[in-house]
């Protein structure tokens, strides 16, 4: 088993998503104090959600052309198309006591067999944390994504090494800017 220990993280179980195929762990970085932040954390309204909605930001980027995924309470997940097909990007717009847009950077085991874990962070973090950092964004959590055979589960097809990537926003605007920067960065890091 992968120790995250030395990646400033603690691995644990991620509770189980839409995709019955992933398994995830998740390093969380540590807060001050030595303590690992509290995932249920609930923020109260803020002065940013009376005023503005989910709804407005959803309206703001389908008029500037950007389609969503998937929306969800207080996050929007972005789409981008691969040939006549919509996907999930990896980009979101939160909107829980501050409007956040994040992305999701990766390299996969299987492009560099004997890499280990460390290495395949790094090279994300190297890659993309750069252009992220230059723009304002900071790492919020580095993952390891088990991605299973959907018809055998007990098989790994692969390893993702997984880097989000998040920034604070002022309005609206500032999002649909930093979706379209996000959209046009390469988000997958051959090592």
């Amino acid at each position: 088993m992968v120790t995250m220990e030395n990646l400033g993280g603690h691995p644990r179980e991620a509770p189980e998503g839409t995709h019955s195929t992933k398994r995830r762990l998740i390093c969380a970085p540590r807060v001050e104090g030595g303590t690992f932040p509290d995932p249920k954390r609930v923020f109260s309204v803020s002065h940013l959600e009376e005023t503005l909605k989910i709804q407005d930001i959803r309206d703001a980027l389908a008029e500037a052309g950007v389609e969503i995924y998937r929306s969800e309470a207080g996050q929007l997940q972005i789409a981008e198309r691969v040939r006549l097909h919509i996907m999930d990007s990896g980009v979101r717009v939160v909107l829980n006591g501050e409007l956040v847009v994040q992305f999701t950077a990766r390299t996969q085991r299987s492009d560099a067999p004997s890499a280990h874990a460390e290495e395949l962070f790094r090279r994300v973090r190297e890659e993309i944390g750069a252009q992220a950092g230059s723009r304002g964004y900071e790492e919020s959590r580095a993952e390891i994504v088990e991605v299973k055979d959907p018809v055998n589960e007990s098989r790994v097809l692969d390893v993702w090494h997984e880097v989000t990537y998040r920034k604070p926003l002022a309005g609206v605007n500032d999002a649909v800017a930093e979706v379209r920067w996000a959209l046009d960065l390469e988000k997958y890091v051959r090592p």
